[in-house]
This record gives C-alpha cells, sequence and structure tokens, in this order.
C-alpha cells in the first residue's frame, strides 16, 4: 500500500458536520491528513484520485448482518447444514458483496459456524479475500442445546431452568474465540407463528451466563421483542440488543439509562423484507402472519422514533442474509431509518459510521475521515446528506476503500455525475 491523495471532494466527516470542499491524503492503511479546499500538488509517489465533487464520506458500518446465511443479491442460498469450509467459503463470497455495498465494516448478528467465521475474518484482515472488517459472533443461542438457525421456540414455560447450560455455551464458544456471544431471548414468528412474543429463557438462565461472558471477556448480543426481555437484556449487562419491536416506555427507559454502554439495532430491513417478499419464500404467508408482521412493521416504526428523540445508539443492520433479505441490500436499512424512524440522512451516515465505529469497538479509529484514522472511505455519486437513497444503487459507489486498498476504483473521468 502506498500513498493516495483523493482531491476535489466533498467530505462528509461522520461527526454530523456539514460536508466541505476539500482533500484527503492516505498513507498506507491509515489517513495522513484531511484539508480543506485545494491540496498542494502531489508528489509522484502518490497517486491522485479526482472525485469531481462526489461525497466522500467514512465507510459503513453494517450493524446486524448474517455472512453465513449466504445469500446475496447475485446467488439465493437457503440456511443450511454446511461444513466449516464449506460456511467459509460462502463468508468469503457474502464479503465480498458487502465490501461492494460500501459496507467496509460488519458486526455479526450470529454465526452459523464460529471457526468459519473467524477464519473469513483473518482472512478479510490480512487482505487474502475481499470483505469487510468483521466482529464474530457465538452461534444465535436458544434453549436446550439448539445453534445455528432454529425454527421452534417453545419458550421457557415449556422447560426447567438450566442457568449451568447457559455458562457452558459461553465457556465454549469463548474457547473458540468468537468476540461476542448472542442469546435469542424470544423467538422468531417468521419460522415459529407468534414466537416473536415468547419469552425463551429464565432470567436466571441469561444472569448466570451474562456473568461468564464477563469473565471471559466477551460482548453479549441480545435477540428481543418483548419489554420483559429487553428489561432482562439491560439488566444482565447487554451491549447490542436487536429488534425491540415491542418495547414500551419502562423498557425504554431502561434502555435510556445505559445509552452510553449499549448500542440498538431496530433492524428494520428485515421487518419489511418479512412483510413484502417473505410469503414469496413461505415466510410469514398465511393471514394471521402477514397480520402480525404489519402490526411489527407499524410498532418497529414508533419504537424507532422514540429512539431517536432519546437520543440512543441506533445503528442500521437489518439482518441481511436470507433469500429474502439478502446481502447487497443492506443499505436499505439506511433509507428506512429516513422513512420509518424520523433521521436525517446526515443522521442516519453518523449512525451508520461514527456510531458503527463505536459498536465495533473501535471508535478511537474507525467511522471518521479524521487524521490518523483507518482509511476505510467511500465516494458517493452525487450528495447523500440530503439524499441518503443513492447508497442503495452500487452504481453511485464510484469508489470503495478499506485499509487505504482500494477494491473499487473510479472511471476516469464523470465522478461527479
Amino acid at each position: 500500500m502506498g500513498k493516495i491523495l483523493i482531491k476535489n471532494a466533498m467530505l462528509f466527516d461522520g461527526s454530523g458536520a456539514p460536508r466541505f470542499g476539500g482533500f484527503v491524503l492516505i498513507d498506507g492503511a491509515r489517513i495522513a491528513m484531511v484539508g480543506r479546499g485545494a491540496p498542494v500538488p502531489a508528489p509522484a509517489d502518490v497517486e491522485v484520485l479526482d472525485a469531481g465533487g462526489a461525497t466522500l464520506i467514512p465507510g459503513l458500518v453494517d450493524g446486524h448482518t448474517h455472512l453465513g446465511f449466504g445469500a446475496t443479491i447475485h446467488q439465493m442460498a437457503k440456511p443450511a447444514e454446511r461444513t466449516d469450509a464449506e460456511t467459509a467459503l460462502l463468508l468469503a463470497h457474502c464479503g465480498r458483496v458487502l465490501l461492494g455495498s460500501g459496507f467496509t465494516s460488519a458486526y455479526s448478528g450470529g454465526s452459523t459456524s464460529p471457526l468459519a467465521e473467524i477464519a473469513a475474518r483473518n482472512a478479510f484482515d490480512a487482505g487474502w479475500v475481499a470483505g469487510p472488517r468483521l466482529r464474530t459472533s457465538s452461534f444465535e443461542r436458544t434453549p436446550g442445546g439448539a445453534m445455528g438457525l432454529t425454527t421452534r421456540f417453545p419458550g421457557s414455560a415449556a422447560r426447567a431452568s438450566a442457568p449451568a447450560d447457559a455458562v457452558d455455551f459461553v465457556k465454549e464458544m469463548a474457547a473458540l474465540g468468537v468476540d461476542s456471544v448472542k442469546f435469542l431471548l424470544n423467538g422468531v414468528s417468521a419460522f415459529d407463528p407468534g414466537s416473536n412474543l415468547r419469552d425463551q429463557f429464565h432470567d436466571e438462565e441469561i444472569l448466570a451466563g451474562a456473568a461468564a461472558a464477563r469473565e471471559a471477556g466477551l460482548s453479549l448480543t441480545a435477540h428481543c421483542y418483548t419489554p420483559h426481555s429487553i428489561q432482562l437484556a439491560v439488566r444482565s449487562g447487554f451491549r447490542v440488543v436487536y429488534h425491540c419491536n415491542y418495547a414500551d416506555s419502562a423498557s425504554l427507559d431502561a434502555l435510556e439509562s445505559r445509552k452510553s454502554e449499549m448500542f440498538i439495532g431496530p433492524a428494520p430491513g428485515i421487518v419489511e423484507a418479512d412483510l413484502l417478499r417473505g410469503p414469496k419464500f413461505g415466510i410469514m404467508a398465511s393471514p394471521p402472519q402477514r397480520e402480525e408482521q404489519a402490526e411489527a412493521a407499524e410498532r418497529i416504526k414508533n419504537v424507532g422514533k422514540e429512539i431517536r428523540r432519546r437520543g440512543l445508539r441506533a445503528v442500521p443492520g437489518g439482518d441481511y442474509g436470507f433469500p429474502w433479505n439478502p446481502v447487497g441490500r443492506n443499505a436499505r436499512d439506511l433509507t428506512l431509518f429516513v422513512e420509518w424512524f424520523g433521521y436525517t440522512p446526515a443522521e442516519t451516515l453518523v449512525a451508520a459510521t461514527r456510531i458503527g465505529g463505536e459498536l465495533m469497538g473501535r471508535g478511537h479509529e474507525l467511522g471518521q475521515i479524521r487524521d490518523g484514522y483507518l482509511a476505510d472511505l467511500v465516494l458517493v455519486r452525487g450528495d447523500p446528506t440530503s439524499d441518503i437513497t443513492l447508497l442503495e444503487d452500487h452504481q453511485n459507489l464510484l469508489a470503495i476503500i478499506k485499509d487505504g486498498r482500494v477494491h473499487k476504483a473510479p472511471a476516469a473521468a464523470g465522478a461527479a455525475g
């Protein structure tokens, strides 16, 4: 990696400040200088990229993705039992598609194979394979030992409490070397009708698992829908809470009490996908299921607006990886933050960049265009701070850079379009 000078750009630096005209000098994997106006003439050993007035933004962060499920806009793959090696190859494909969508970082919302996900992360980091920097996850833990994609959620009332099992699961995942462990505190109505509102764990199980995770130095991720599960996640010290469709004022108060420590992924993308495209795949297809999903959509719209009003740290990321919600459509979540939750395009970009960098645990060096920060950058035709939908069209992504490496180079002319 050498030096790259990006000039004639409109910079959105991720802080939330308005765009400004300027330049960025990249040296190796990091940003060496950010300046306003025109740069001094570049030395001969510097590659010059003329942005032509296009907008330069930090690389986007997807806060809830499932690369191991395997479906992308280029390939229809259904979740299935696969070997670790097969899953690693699928992860490589999905990682390349995600990076090509402008997302230079991703937070795993649950793995189908922790070993494969770790291998893919290491390959992405080393540059052997094109893909995002990845924060890895455990299997999605449900009671009774089930791992991976589960389709039935009987609920905690159907069994006795077993805190030791939750502890053993955390220890097993810690030994594999994942970054976070995930528990499904509620079911998934898309696979088991009505289970969104069914608690899956006894409180003491989650408290025991959370204590084991803290001892092992692992982050905790929760799949939550009900007020009780949200409050349990807060009480147990979870760092990331997904969905929250049925949050009430008390559970939102609980989230607000830890707003500086927690991240919320409302995941509107999967809600829309289940509603609009799921029935073609046999998901949420019956009249009662469609009614339930329509209600879930209205509820998350209200919750998302309240999350914004309270200033909670929300991150885009909508469960991408399913056939009806494939990797490559990830920027749709940014549009839904604007259309459903009332965020401005600039606020949404902050959530997908600066706050995304904080979610990745690297807010000191990721998610903003600042001197010394990692050179993860996307050059966009037009002004996404005015029209967030520009990011959904990959043709508007003129250049994509991760770690100072150019994954997608712009055309020689006409960058601004």
